[in-house]
């Protein structure tokens, strides 16, 4: 078969940053090469290649021993765009698949050139932005490997599944706006590929009831930092302690007091002392770990133990969610964070949830 290849070197680069996107960065992102590497080191050997030269592709391809050509879509210091159209509406004349790396505003340009090109080529998204809304991403780089294995073996099948993003500017200010974009085709097998992200409505006693248990049994020590991630959930502790919350931001609390709102990657590698995280998993997806939250990075979440991680959710966003899935950026800190957590769903009133298990390919 032969496998287009697009890279986006420049998605996730405002993940660490607490930047919530990074569009108009143009900041390469030093995790890329890593993720490109989980994932070819989990894909067959037997491909052939079709990518862009240098840095949207090539570049992540030459040091291992592959099959691949390249596409000429001009040579450039800094790639758009329109280069990720125009790369993909020329692989979708003659790949059978083509795998982005990027994250929502990447799976649209890659859907509007195959849309370019009059074709119905399927893509599959490697997750390496900030935000992975749409339904066309595997869960981890290795899972894209072996979704690609499945493809190749004839296992996994074709489906349909939407486009989805969000106004940046808006989001770094708190408004939460998402919009369908587009439907693409994509590839599935067993519990690999992301569902699209859903926002599900709470009933304000429920996120009432939640948010005291927190505030009243877990929130109690004064020497200890709390890590609350985005969330309404989440938030509504904020508010409860008489804050006005940023719903998408990461804050640092000592106690129930507030210590620094809006954190990056670099804040919470400077705290000392014992951390505690909460968090809400994603409606639908599952994450609560790796989509929205990558300021809560690896070297952050050595310093954590699983015990001292809580998990909030109301029942109805629970009821869209088969398992909890962590994709941190570092493989071996997802192993030890893997296993059974306690959801605090209301007052004294929790659940058990599993994190994902994936059947080997």
């Amino acid at each position: 078969m032969k496998i287009g290849l697009i890279v986006n070197p420049y998605a996730g680069s405002g993940g660490k940053l607490g930047k919530k996107g990074s569009d108009n960065l143009y900041i390469e992102n030093p995790d890329t090469k890593d993720k490109i590497s989980r994932f070819l080191k989990n894909a067959p050997n037997n491909i052939e290649y079709f990518t862009p030269k240098m840095k949207m592709g090539e570049y992540f391809l030459i040091s291992f021993n592959l099959n691949y050509h390249t596409i000429d879509v001009g040579e450039k210091e800094r790639t758009t765009r329109e280069d990720t159209i125009l790369a993909s509406k020329i692989l979708s004349q003659f790949t059978d698949l083509i795998i982005f790396a990027g994250g929502d505003g990447t799976a649209r340009d890659v859907a509007e050139g195959i849309k370019l090109g009059n074709k119905k080529t399927p893509i599959l998204g490697i997750p390496t932005g900030v935000k992975m809304h749409s339904g066309v991403f595997a869960s981890t780089p290795e899972n894209a490997g072996k979704l690609l294995k499945a493809f190749i073996e004839g296992l996994a099948k074709i489906k349909t599944a939407e486009i989805l993003d969000i106004d940046e500017d808006k989001y770094r200010k708190g408004i939460y706006d998402v919009k369908v974009y587009d439907i693409a085709y994509t590839v599935d097998y067993e519990n690999i590929l992301v569902e699209s992200k859903e926002e599900v409505h709470s009933e304000s006693s429920e996120l009432d009831e939640i948010a005291d248990y927190v505030i009243e049994n877990i929130m109690v020590n004064d020497s200890i930092y709390y890590i609350l991630g985005p969330g309404s959930t989440v938030k509504r502790i904020e508010e409860k302690l008489g804050y006005k919350p940023n719903f998408l931001s990461t804050d640092i609390f000592l106690g129930k007091k507030l210590f620094l709102q809006n954190v990056n990657y670099m804040d919470l590698l400077q705290l000392t002392g014992e951390l505690k995280l909460i968090l809400t998993p994603i409606g639908r997806q599952g994450f609560i770990l790796g989509r929205g939250n990558q300021e809560i990075g690896p070297e952050v979440l050595k310093r954590i133990d699983k015990n001292n991680i809580y998990i909030l959710s109301t029942k109805n966003k629970l009821n869209t969610i088969k398992c909890l899935r962590i994709d941190s950026g570092d493989p071996i800190i997802d192993k030890k964070l893997e296993g059974i957590y306690t959801i605090i769903v209301g007052y004294n009133e929790f659940y058990a949830m599993k994190t994902c298990k994936y059947d080997s390919i």
